[in-house]
């Protein structure tokens, strides 16, 4: 064993050092700062690795129009039942905005929301559709009770004053071309249906429904006729977030259906007619 020099303050065992090589070692303290270092550094790469997950996870926000039995300005409704289903159970908040389909859209598209509710296919530019809709949507169409013997079906809309809801797209999914006015509610597509300024209404029946009794209009006025079914989407974002809600969306929504999880939810809704499109189309 080499021993040390007097005045040589080297830890026993270390050699002397030789002329022209530079010899480092390190002091017990020097190695446990050396540690604590770098398990901080750790610390604050996962920090930095986590916090958008957890952001993710922190809220989630959801752009909404309103519709009867499925998004209700409560915050209640199936789809968003089925939503806190899906995303409630990981933590997350949903900040629902309630405001119109278009502006819905336009949310979804420019970043301002995580989540839009309500599209059919080709409503979402810029925006990431899920494997399975959330539902089935019936395209049903009113009109007044005295004038119901000039119709018979889908066909007798071609050429007619036809009035919709702003962007919801119908003429996309109709066989014949209508003269088109699109409107900011449907109570006043209601209100230019009983003045004469349209031929027909068209929307869902349950928010029509819904319309008459909001207005205090008597149902028996008016006659109903369902066209047909169209495949409604929860969109998602087309960011990272955006993404990953959108897998697991895919994967929890999946797993639901298959479970039998959201029969109860649909028949609380009234509307085991959508549930049994969704299993059929599984």
């Amino acid at each position: 064993m080499v021993r040390p020099r007097r005045g040589d303050d080297r830890p026993h065992g270390i050699p002397p050092f030789s002329p022209g090589v530079r010899v480092g070692y390190f002091q017990p303290k020097s190695r446990r700062y050396l540690m604590k270092s770098l398990v901080l550094s750790c610390f604050v790469f996962l920090a930095v690795l986590v916090s958008p997950m957890a952001q993710t996870a922190s809220q989630i926000t959801i752009a909404s129009d309103t519709w009867a039995s499925c998004t209700e300005k409560d915050g209640s409704g199936l789809y968003f039942d089925i939503l806190r289903l899906v995303f409630g159970n990981s933590g997350a908040s949903l900040d629902i905005r309630m405001v119109p389909f278009a502006r819905s859209v336009q949310m979804l598209e420019s970043g301002k929301a995580d989540i839009s509710v309500g599209n059919y296919v080709g409503d979402i530019a810029k925006g990431l559709y899920p494997k399975l809709p959330i539902d089935y949507d019936d395209v049903t169409v009113l009109m007044r009770k005295e004038r119901a013997f000039l119709y018979s079906g889908e066909k007798s809309l071609g050429g007619k004053k036809v009035a919709w809801i702003t962007d919801y797209g119908y003429d996309a999914h109709l066989a014949s071309t209508v003269e088109l006015t699109e409107v900011s509610d449907r109570e006043g597509g209601i209100s230019m249906l009983r003045s004469g300024r349209i031929d027909y209404y068209i929307e869902n029946r349950a928010s029509i429904l819904d319309a008459l009794r909001e207005m205090k209009l008597d149902e028996d006025d008016f006659v109903l006729d369902t066209i047909k079914y169209l495949k409604i989407y929860i969109c998602f974002s087309d960011t990272e977030k955006g993404r990953r809600l959108r897998d697991t969306w895919d994967r929890k929504y999946a797993e639901l259906i298959d479970s039998g999880k959201l029969k109860p939810l649909f028949a609380k809704w009234e509307n085991p007619a959508s549930y049994e499109l969704l299993i059929k189309g599984r």
